[in-house]
């Protein structure tokens, strides 16, 4: 069975897609399925700004990605373009394909001492079934670097005639979509080539959005935007399948409202003849407000998934996390 493809996207920053993104993974990855094994799970980083690299591989993406963007996911993109890779596999993938070499995600804790300097420990957690293509900075050159014309085409070497240049990660993606259970991809906020590619690679959005005046009125404009990449791919089909208020607090009337106004707008949307099919099973999750313990774990390169069932940050990521996996069975 294929791997169900999940994007977590705004075109705006601050939103909380990077939080979102390393949490649901971590938690799908917590996650048993019917054959009795934890659900085998990617995360894709593709923001130039690498935080969920970061967060996820601490100062082993400093040590061993940064100096090196061929083991990134721009180098995966760069090699397309050069006609150097015909598919990912498992030399393109951190983490432990079971040769029992010690999976460098999350294997590390970030410790505060009281004079304000920091330390990193071995974590006690072992995650062998989680594994990223970490971002690197470069990733703002593929903009500059694929090259197309009018009609969209570019020529690779390593395919027998050209192709749009929002299908390459696709088309090199067979090993991954067979492998996993669930990809999560975290979008950069923008509309670049990486974005499209992307979009077109994901069947599930999820869009992370704090309950605001601004961030809820740009849904509005995303929701056509993806409407329109979407018939620019052949209508292939792209569900929106989750809104996410972020950042937010239940004690402040404010966010209230604007959940409340971003309910009905979606109702509105689903109206639409034009949009029924994006938005026909979209729902408003009860998100992830702005607890300490996230915060917390940010700062110490933690999943909430690391803390006690009772938190409410990890009970809020395992309500939609529950939703992602019903996914799968669909």
């Amino acid at each position: 069975m294929s791997a169900c493809t999940l994007c977590l996207l705004n075109f705006k920053g601050g939103v909380g897609k990077t939080t979102l993104s390393v949490n649901f993974a971590a938690a799908l990855a917590n996650t048993q399925g019917k054959n009795g094994q934890n659900y085998k799970v990617l995360l894709i980083d593709a923001d130039a700004q690498a935080n969920s690299s970061v967060f996820m591989l601490g100062e082993y993406w400093k040590r061993n990605i940064f100096p090196n963007p061929e083991r990134s996911l721009y180098g995966i993109m760069d090699r397309i373009r050069q006609g150097n890779i015909k598919k990912i596999d498992e030399e393109d993938i951190i983490g432990e394909f079971e040769n029992g070499t010690r999976s460098p995600v999350f294997s590390a804790e970030k410790k505060v001492l009281a004079d304000g300097t920091s330390t990193y420990i071995e974590s006690e957690t072992y995650w062998p079934n989680l594994h990223i293509i970490p971002a690197h900075y470069g990733l703002i050159n593929v903009e500059r670097d694929i090259r197309y014309g009018e009609d969209g085409l570019v020529s690779i070497k390593a395919f027998s005639s050209p192709v749009q240049y929002f299908e390459l990660l696709d088309r090199v993606s067979s090993f991954i979509k067979e492998y996993y259970d669930f990809i999560i991809i975290d979008c950069p906020p923008n509309l670049y080539t990486m974005s499209e590619n992307i979009l077109y690679f994901c069947d599930n959005i999820v869009i992370p959005v704090i309950p605001d005046w601004l961030s809820t009125n740009g849904i509005n404009w995303l929701i056509m935007q993806v409407k329109a990449f979407s018939a620019k791919y052949g209508n292939r089909k792209k569900e929106i399948r989750g809104i996410a208020p972020t950042l937010w607090n239940v004690r402040e009337l404010v966010f209230s409202r604007h959940i409340r106004i971003l309910s009905r707008s979606i109702e509105i949307w689903k109206k639409s003849e034009n949009y029924s099919d994006l938005l026909g099973r979209c729902e408003i999750w009860t998100g992830l407000q702005r607890f300490a313990s996230v915060n917390k774990s940010i700062e110490s390169l933690r999943p909430v998934i690391d803390y006690q069932a009772s938190e409410p940050a990890r009970v809020q990521v395992e309500m939609m996390t529950n939703k992602i996996q019903s996914w799968l069975e669909e």
